[in-house]
């Protein structure tokens, strides 16, 4: 998979999102609120599908407003991953156990759809690269450049990651995939900026603009689910 470069200067702002899972209308909210326009980037850090009930609506929208002249990209989340190796491998378990039946009935039963869908998501970048800021899923190994980089590693990584500090870049690695329990953006050190805020257990998904370094959230109105203490997160 590819790492798509780009010049941060090209754009007036620059949005990065991640984990949406299958919350439709919180993706419209989001777009809505952060106002996006044709000079602007958004960058989703994958995980639009899978737990929620709209994922067929999420990709759809998604290509309706680049087909529109708005930039976004989508990088390649774990669910993505878990999607296309049950649809091509027959690995149905490990997706059913994520939020892949909800996926699945989002498409309600038309799968040429589903079939289109999916070879757009096997030709999402797996991160993209702004010079500064290295935008991916999972997050990267500690002890690798990113040239080293696997796309195993930069999808499913979490605590490697996370605990150790970084040792072969300087770059500042915006990542999501391990949720916030408490539904917000974290700044983890100097090189972390973790943005997952928890969709599909807090009802928040949460964005940053990474010249001014605003952030944005939306919410359903069950933003309490997280105070359940018996919860752990799933990947």
């Amino acid at each position: 998979m590819k790492i798509e470069r780009l010049n941060m200067e090209d754009y007036n702002r620059i949005w990065v999102t991640s984990d949406i899972h299958g919350y439709h209308n919180l993706f419209l909210e989001l777009i809505d609120r952060i106002n996006l326009d044709r000079e602007d980037l958004l960058i989703i850090a994958g995980d639009s599908c899978d737990r929620g009930a709209d994922s067929f609506k999420i990709y759809e929208e998604i290509a309706e407003l680049q087909r529109r002249g708005l930039n976004i990209i989508h990088t390649f989340g774990n669910h993505e991953d878990l999607m296309v190796k049950a649809i091509e491998e027959g690995n149905i378990f490990a997706w059913y156990r994520n939020g892949g039946r909800e996926t699945i009935r989002s498409y309600d039963n038309n799968y040429t759809e589903l079939e289109r869908h999916l070879s757009i998501v096997k030709e999402m970048p797996i991160a993209v690269d702004l010079g500064r800021y290295f935008i991916v899923h999972g997050g990267i190994d500690p002890e690798k450049s990113i040239e080293e980089q696997t796309s195993y590693e930069m999808t499913w990584i979490r605590d490697k990651f996370i605990d150790n500090k970084l040792h072969k870049t300087d770059k500042v690695v915006v990542y999501g995939h391990t949720p916030n329990l408490d539904g917000r953006i974290h700044f983890v050190s100097g090189q972390k900026i973790s943005i997952d805020c928890g969709s599909y257990c807090t009802g928040v998904v949460g964005a940053i603009e990474l010249k001014s370094m605003r952030e944005v959230y939306v919410s359903t109105d069950k933003l309490n689910l997280f105070i359940n203490h018996h919860f752990r997160y799933r990947d």
